[in-house]
């Protein structure tokens, strides 16, 4: 058994998770050999790895959604055009134009980390990911922040109207972990259960939270 699949095993027995833990990993190439064939969007990218168990990799190409592509980094647009985009009818998120842009910016912003995003199982990535995603209840989440934090932890940020790709950008620039409770349009268009939240946790952070599930209340202990 694989480092990263005992990894994943101990917090779905721990924490009784119904989906096992997923990653993310930014890469040159496609050094996961991934699906890159499928095109899709972010949040279809999400739930295809989750009914079908495989490596989806997503490059400019074929990632079918602008909004995906910046806030994954493969393609960052104009923030008026994002701003626009999300003010403008179909989502309407803020108010007009000229709010979404102050909010946008004042928000971790995405950069380049490389031609490809993997997206997977954990147990399957061969090397380090970037992130983990787990899908849990809010009696979940608590326990996985509290294993993170178990030898203490700062305040993280919640960005509202937040979608699954923007916490990507946002878990890399903060370094910290992310509550997503996962937008009303992602969760219109997906099969995302009402009680279904996502924590998305720097590599690091999986790792600690983890190796405290001994020791911690939230835990085993």
């Amino acid at each position: 058994m694989s480092k990263f699949e005992e990894q994943a095993k101990q917090m779905v027995e721990t924490l009784n998770l119904k989906c096992a833990p997923m990653a993310a990993r930014f890469s040159a190439k496609n050094e996961e050999i991934g699906d890159a064939s499928k095109k899709l969007s972010v949040c279809d990218a999400f739930e295809v790895v989750r009914r079908d168990d495989v490596v989806i990799c997503l490059s400019k190409k074929n990632c079918t959604c602008p909004g995906g592509r910046h806030f994954t980094g493969l393609e960052p647009m104009p923030l008026e055009s994002l701003a626009t985009a999300v003010s403008g009818k179909g989502h309407k998120v803020y108010a007009s134009k000229k709010v979404a842009l102050t909010s946008i910016k004042k928000q971790p912003q995405p950069i380049e980390r490389g031609n490809f995003l993997c997206l997977g199982p954990l147990r399957k990535f061969k090397v380090s990911p970037d992130i983990v995603f787990l899908f849990v209840t809010p009696a979940q989440a608590d326990r996985i922040l509290g294993l993170v934090s178990f030898k203490g932890a700062e305040p993280f940020m919640y960005y509202p109207a937040s979608s699954i790709c923007s916490t990507i950008t946002n878990v890399l620039a903060k370094g910290r972990p992310e509550i997503n409770l996962i937008s009303f349009f992602e969760r219109k268009r997906g099969n995302w259960s009402t009680n279904e939240l996502i924590i998305a946790l720097p590599f690091k952070d999986f790792e600690t939270a983890v190796k405290n599930i001994p020791n911690s209340g939230y835990g085993a202990a």
